[in-house]
């Protein structure tokens, strides 16, 4: 079975955002009952290396729209726009002021889905064959799949992943259902010893 670069990316693309924007909600839920500032929370690190909570969404904001705007050739090769980076935003000033509220979090979210939706499976499938990521000093070249499959997606889970793990550390009360969504298989319950 083949599976195009479409259904390799716009499907995952929004069902992780559609997990981020949930584990979001359970995020400010937390901190209103708890009577936590949501800073508190926004500004969480895993290491102090590594970019606030708050940041880690706008990574994975900025990287789905700029991967369906390259996929769909509607972004010029040598755009180097913060907005539409692709997982590649390695330094502060490269972000705007610092999100203060899950509420924003979750307008950039639900942005970020409106857009990955609104391309089409012609698009992508009439797109480039090829891939430009351009950062200043540097330009990284994909062949398409590879874009999608080897850089996209391990880069979107990983920064999901940090959300989640942050906020799990804080006391969120998340589980590994939050972060998959909504179950995509049937469930076949079978009796033990019955054949």
């Amino acid at each position: 079975m083949s599976v195009s670069v479409y259904e390799a990316s716009v499907p995952a693309l929004s069902r992780t955002l559609r997990s981020l924007g949930h584990i979001l909600q359970k995020g400010a839920a937390h901190a209103r009952q708890q009577g936590l500032r949501p800073e508190t929370l926004l500004e969480k690190r895993l290491a102090p290396d590594m970019f606030p909570l708050a940041r880690q969404v706008e990574i994975v904001v900025s990287g789905a729209k700029g991967c369906v705007a390259r996929l769909s050739g509607r972004l010029p090769p040598g755009d180097t726009s913060g907005e539409l980076a692709v997982f590649n935003r390695g330094d502060e000033p490269s972000f705007g002021p610092f999100p203060t509220s899950f509420e924003q979090l979750q307008r950039l979210v639900e942005e970020a889905l409106v857009q990955v939706r609104s391309i089409s499976p012609e698009e992508v499938e009439a797109g480039p064959a090829s891939i430009s990521v351009a950062k200043r000093g540097e330009v990284r070249h994909f062949e398409t799949r590879s874009f999608v499959l080897a850089y996209v997606l391990p880069n979107l889970y990983f920064h999901v992943t940090v959300v989640y793990a942050l906020l799990r550390a804080e006391g969120v009360p998340l589980g590994k259902s939050d972060f998959e969504g909504p179950a995509v298989y049937r469930l076949q319950v079978t009796n033990p010893g019955q054949d």
